[in-house]
């Protein structure tokens, strides 16, 4: 595991790393390059649609033309920088720098003062805006439920399968809590999933049990009635130990009498004493207490830590989407977890344990949109019959084993880039034509070349980056620029046709005609400079993933000047802006972990995160460590009594 220095359990040292002004001598040099350079390119290629005569998106950049003028405007120029960054600006058809002058006002403006930001402070529902911190309460998903009941009851059962859908929001995971809406239908699914988990842990016919589930109704059930030991009392045993980690915080006074309640009206109708039992957990698993993360308020408003076990909750929900186990109550009920060594302890053995693969299942998933794959998105069967239920769960398989073998043994995530290794078993070997792998279980083998490994390398990125009947460089490459650079690539403008996504004879050199045709349009040359070379470098796969036997045109030029060939030149290209990638990765595994979409004052985060990264050689532990240290994790911000 990266050790995270010590340095990053103190807010202050963190905010002094963070806020980054040039230094007395670099601020006179930074000055001096622009009096003596940079001004006059700017006036040469920005001043004709942001000049004093043309102010095009309502920007006057001359009325920024002295220095002190431009350090005042931190958050303009930053945006500037990201729109020239993506080749937005200047537009397409209009003079531009070349590359080194390009690279020059880029580095330039890199080093300008950034915004001020204010980690010490956390927001309210008033607040959020414009301070960092934000976290709602919220409902369990679907997938928290159904690994919560699994760690709960030691049942294996999908009680989950029928529950409603959850909506995805925020940085885009449907753990983001303003997403997590309750309605009349939720609550009757969830009382349905309720009294599915506790028939089957508490059947009618216990005697037909399977032996795993019996040994799991044995341990619920532990010291049953007897002479010395009266029914209501062998409950009562059972709801102290079930009710806790239901609600994952000890009982309050008065509550375990309230599910007593029901067992006590089982009992009078006659109900055997393990049925009485079941409508008594029953009630407990609908409970709010059990499908909200709820956290309490403090006795004094302002920004304070959580409590213990409202922490130990919200880090086993991000790490394992699931409840504490019994180390991290125990933890909590002791106050230890509070203490930041004992804290961190914790959080690396969360992220060593088995359950911590949910971060593939769930994060990764969702983040690569993985989940359509087989459902939403599918080949057209005539066409690649080949395509099977079984094929594409092996596709999404690769993936998450793939990103769970990273986290695990904390490999580089450069290695998401390129590498020349995947997991792979029976279904995806016969696609990619390796031999001698048997079986459904991933194995990991190493490639010949380097045309395989890292996410470019994989079936299911490029059946999901492809239409039914042929593949989309426009796609791919639209993929490339939002899920794993991060760079905004807005909708089509109106009234441009679409290429068609039928074009069952279209061979790919027609296809890339079709393209240039397309790019001559300025309205679409924006964006599909910078998409459609991206995409063509991962032409080399079909539809479904398969390396093409034909001699297709793999080969890309970038809006920089930069040309490459193929799947190997591509992952170079990649590879040169690993830190944009890694950056993009943290922002998602942040939002993630909050629950909600990110805002300036999350910068805090993101830039100790790539900073323990660059010192740890990219290893996913800095990350992790240094997002559930930071004070917008651990703490929150509650308002003063009205």
């Amino acid at each position: 595991m990266a050790v995270v220095p010590s340095k990053f359990l103190n807010a202050a040292a963190s905010l002094a790393l963070l806020i980054s002004f040039p230094a007395r001598a670099e601020d006179a040099a930074h000055r001096k390059l622009y009096n003596e350079k940079i001004h006059a390119k700017i006036d040469r290629y920005c001043y004709k649609c942001h000049g004093n005569g043309k102010q095009k998106g309502d920007l006057n950049l001359a009325s920024q033309a002295n220095y002190d003028d431009i350090v005042k405007n931190p958050k303009l120029w930053a945006d500037i920088l990201e729109r020239i960054f993506a080749f937005e600006m200047p537009p397409e058809g209009s003079p531009g720098p070349e590359f080194d002058e390009r690279n020059e006002i880029l580095d330039w403006l890199r080093k300008l003062p950034k915004e001020e930001l204010d980690c010490s402070k956390l927001a309210s529902d008033r607040t959020q805006s414009f301070y960092a911190g934000h976290v709602m309460s919220r409902r369990i998903t679907r997938d928290e439920y159904r690994n919560s009941i699994r760690d709960l009851t030691g049942l294996s059962i999908d009680a989950a399968s029928n529950l409603p859908a959850d909506g995805a929001g925020g940085e885009g995971f449907d753990t983001t809590g303003d997403t997590l809406f309750t309605s009349t239908l939720a609550i009757e699914k969830y009382l349905d999933a309720a009294e599915l988990v506790m028939a089957a842990l508490l059947p009618d016919a216990p005697d037909a049990m399977p032996a795993a589930d019996a040994a799991a109704r044995t341990a619920l059930l532990g010291d049953l009635p007897n002479d010395s030991l009266p029914p209501r009392d062998a409950a009562r045993k059972v709801l102290d130990r079930f009710l806790p980690r239901a609600f994952r915080r000890p009982a309050n006074p008065g509550e375990p009498e309230k599910y007593l309640a029901a067992f006590d009206r089982a009992s009078a109708r006659g109900d055997r004493y393990d049925l009485a039992v079941r409508l008594m957990l029953t009630g407990i698993i609908v409970s709010p207490h059990f499908l909200f993360l709820a956290e309490p308020e403090p006795a004094q408003p302002g920004v304070q830590p959580l409590p213990p076990f409202a922490l130990a909750s919200r880090l086993s929900y991000f790490l394992w989407a699931s409840m504490p186990d019994d180390t991290l109550f125990q933890k909590a009920a002791s106050g230890e977890l509070l203490k930041d060594e004992v804290y961190l302890a914790e959080v690396r053995r969360l992220l060593a344990d088995p359950r911590a693969a949910s971060l593939g299942h769930r994060f990764a998933a969702q983040w690569l949109d993985l989940d359509r794959v087989g459902t939403d998105i599918k080949p057209d069967a005539s066409r690649f019959p080949e395509f099977t239920p079984a094929l594409a769960a092996s596709m999404r398989g690769e993936v998450i084993t793939f990103f769970n073998h990273l986290i695990r043994e904390n490999q580089p995530l450069t290695d998401l880039i390129d590498c020349n290794y995947s997991f792979i078993n029976a279904p995806l070997a016969a696609l990619y034509g390796i031999p001698d792998i048997s079986g459904d279980g991933f194995q990991k083998v190493t490639f010949p070349s380097r045309e395989r490994g890292g996410l470019t390398g994989m079936a299911a990125i490029h059946t999901a980056t492809s239409f039914p009947l042929r593949t989309s460089p426009v796609l791919r490459g639209k993929w490339l620029l939002d899920t794993v650079l991060g760079e905004r690539v807005p909708p089509p403008p109106p009234n441009v046709p679409p290429l068609k996504e039928d074009a069952a004879g279209t061979s790919a050199a027609s296809l890339r005609q079709q393209l240039e045709e397309h790019r001559r349009n300025p309205d679409c040359a924006a964006c599909h400079n910078r998409m459609d070379p991206l995409g063509f470098g991962m032409e080399s796969f079909d539809v479904i993933g398969r390396l093409r036997t034909d001699n297709v045109d793999a080969s890309g030029k970038l809006p920089s000047g930069e040309s490459f060939n193929g799947p190997e030149g591509l992952k170079k290209i990649l590879l040169a802006r690993k830190d944009q990638i890694v950056r993009h990765l943290v922002r998602k595994l942040t939002g993630y972990a909050l629950g909600r979409e990110l805002n300036q004052f999350d910068e805090c985060i993101l830039r100790d995160a790539m900073k323990a990264l660059s010192e740890h050689e990219y290893r996913p532990a800095a990350a992790i460590e240094t997002i559930a240290l930071a004070k917008a994790f651990r703490f929150r911000y509650y308002p003063p009594s009205e």
